[in-house]
C-alpha cells in the first residue's frame, strides 16, 4: 500500500473510497478495518490517481490522473464505463455537476475541461 491522494464519501455515507500510489481504487465499509474492494485502475498498474468523485445520484465515480485520462466507473459493478482524453497533464481534481449532467476537471496543464456525461 503507497499513500492515499484522494478521499470522497458515497452519497448514501455509509463507505468512503481512495486513491493513491497503489494506483487501485479501495473501497471501505466504514465500520470495518479493511477494504471492502480493491479494483486496479488499469491492468499493468501504471496509472496513479490523483482525485476520485462520487456523483450525486450514487451510480458513478469518477477517476483522473497521472496518465492524463479521465475514468467513469459504475459504481455498482466497478465497470469502467468511458475514458476521456483531453488533458495533456496530470488530472488533480474532479467534481461532478449538481445535476450528474457534467463533470468538471483540473488538470497540472492548466486546463479546466467540462465533459458531458449521457446516462
Amino acid at each position: 500500500m503507497g499513500g492515499i491522494n484522494c478521499i470522497t464519501l458515497s452519497k448514501d455515507e455509509t463507505q468512503i473510497l481512495t486513491v493513491g500510489q497503489e494506483k487501485r481504487i479501495s473501497f471501505w465499509d466504514l465500520r470495518e478495518h479493511n477494504p471492502m474492494r480493491v479494483v486496479n485502475l488499469t491492468e499493468d498498474l501504471s496509472d496513479e490517481a490523483l482525485c476520485v468523485a462520487v456523483s450525486n445520484s450514487g451510480k458513478l465515480v469518477a477517476t483522473g490522473g497521472t496518465a492524463h485520462l479521465l475514468k467513469l466507473w459504475d459504481l455498482d459493478t466497478i465497470a469502467l464505463l468511458a475514458t476521456g482524453v483531453g488533458h495533456s497533464g496530470a488530472i488533480n481534481d474532479l467534481k461532478f455537476s449538481p445535476d450528474d449532467r457534467q463533470l468538471v476537471s483540473v488538470g497540472n496543464d492548466g486546463l479546466v475541461l467540462v465533459w458531458n456525461i449521457y446516462s
